[in-house]
């Protein structure tokens, strides 16, 4: 129970420092969509560099806070899942509707991270392969991990189910 209650703390701690620069990335991303000369900061945002100068980085811009706000929503749903552990509900079916939901949410945001990083590499001309773990595969996989938790949670749930049946 350390554990969970320390990995709890952890999420939380994280949640409020995300909750107190969100209205600062929204500020910045209406400064960005809405002021019509470019902008000579570098935007660095989920270890990717954007030099917002024209439409195309703009909406690159714009995908890549969608992602980064689809990880605060899978912090609150992890926040979610975690005060439900402590309150040792385990087989419900809302917890594996969090782990189904926290597993889409986190493979979107991936995927909105993870596309306009390969679109802004196109776009310089400097395609590259690595292999190795870089920030979407990690995102994408650890999203595939909660969409397949949330299954073993409902084969677990209705083994429980059964077990309680046969008395």
């Amino acid at each position: 129970m350390r554990k969970l209650n320390f990995l709890k703390g952890i999420v939380d701690f994280v949640w409020i420092t995300a909750l107190f620069s969100s209205p600062f990335l929204l500020f910045f991303m209406g400064v960005v969509f809405l002021d019509s000369e470019p902008l000579d900061i570098p935007i660095k945002i989920n270890g990717t560099i954007l030099e917002v100068v024209d439409l195309k980085t703009k909406v690159l811009f714009g995908f890549l806070c969608i992602s980064a706000s689809l990880i605060i929503y899978g912090l609150f749903l992890f926040r979610k899942l975690l005060r439900l552990f402590q309150l040792k509900i385990i087989f419900d079916l809302e917890i594996v509707s969090l782990m189904k939901r926290l597993g889409f949410v986190i493979i979107l945001s991936a995927l909105f991270g993870g596309i306009p990083n390969f679109i802004l590499e196109i776009i310089k001309n400097n395609i590259s392969l690595s292999l190795g773990l870089n920030p979407f595969v990690l995102l994408f996989s650890l999203g595939l991990f909660f969409l397949v938790l949330s299954e073993v949670f409902t084969i677990a749930k209705s083994i429980k189910e059964e077990n309680d049946l046969t008395f």
